[in-house]
């Protein structure tokens, strides 16, 4: 279990308005059991004790800090919007009383299916898809810029494109994050979607549709990594994955009480 008087979670500057008040409700939840919080200063970010547990979220300026604590083997935790039941981003049911959210020890995301139970998942109400095996099209899930620049994947269009070209003649249709159009729109007779982290491959699987991931994403234990298998999607028994999945998210409320302390991976 991790100490919650031993965390000290970063909120970056020039936040969108909506994200500033939500890294700021979460800070009052840290410093009420006794963490820290750090407004804009990487610089005393990089300088925590040993025994503090940095908590961050996907951005650019923590990129080479990131780095440097996977190098030394410091211990990191990373926190970001939820697999299911999120409030926002999402083509799902939405969730309620601000949704859930991910938290993972030295991942961005789920990384292996813990033996859990499947009582998490099926509290969160959120029906699957059959798997879908007769598809035509891909689908590619575009990285935003500000998870381009994290991931340095500035040409990750392209060079994905160019890995597809060498091996298949399907068509493709890409979709940025920002598009209103349903993910359930382009899923519709695709053979597989393509992406690199997001949660859109998540919700893809969730959906019946196989997906080709990188291998940080929480997509990859249940799809491929590897775009020269393309014509071999793999569909494998999802519950063990949905239950870890829902095991791997909490609301505030479990912030507060303790759950999420106990329960994180």
């Amino acid at each position: 279990m991790i100490d919650p008087a031993k965390v000290a979670l970063f909120i970056p500057a020039n936040l969108r308005r909506f994200k500033l008040i939500l890294f700021e409700r979460i800070g009052r939840h840290i410093e009420a059991n006794g963490g820290q919080v750090i407004r804009h200063d990487v610089e005393r970010l990089a300088a925590l004790p040993n025994d503090i547990l940095p908590i961050v979220g996907c951005m650019p300026e923590c990129t080479a800090l990131i780095k440097e604590w996977r190098r030394t083997g410091r211990h990191s935790l990373h926190w970001d919007r939820g697999y299911a039941r999120r409030i926002f981003a999402t083509w799902l049911p939405r969730g309620e009383n601000g949704g859930f959210y991910r938290w993972h020890l030295d991942a961005f995301q789920m990384q292996a299916i813990r033996d859990v139970p499947d009582d998490r998942w099926k509290a969160l109400r959120t029906a699957t898809n059959i798997w879908s095996k007769n598809g035509k099209h891909i689908v590619i899930a575009a990285p935003t810029q500000t998870y381009s620049r994290f991931h340095h994947l500035e040409n990750w269009i392209e060079t994905t494109l160019d890995a597809l070209a060498r091996v298949t003649q399907r068509s493709i249709v890409i979709r940025c994050k920002e598009t209103k159009r349903p993910l359930q729109f382009d899923l519709e007779g695709a053979h597989a979607l393509v992406t690199h982290g997001s949660i859109a491959a998540v919700e893809a699987v969730i959906l019946g549709c196989p997906v080709f991931v990188d291998k940080s994403s929480a997509a990859a234990l249940v799809g491929q990594t590897d775009l020269d298998q393309i014509e071999k999607p793999v569909y494998p028994d999802r519950q063990p994955w949905l239950n870890a999945l829902a095991y791997s998210q909490f609301d505030e409320a479990e912030l507060v009480d303790g759950t999420l302390w106990s329960l994180i991976s």
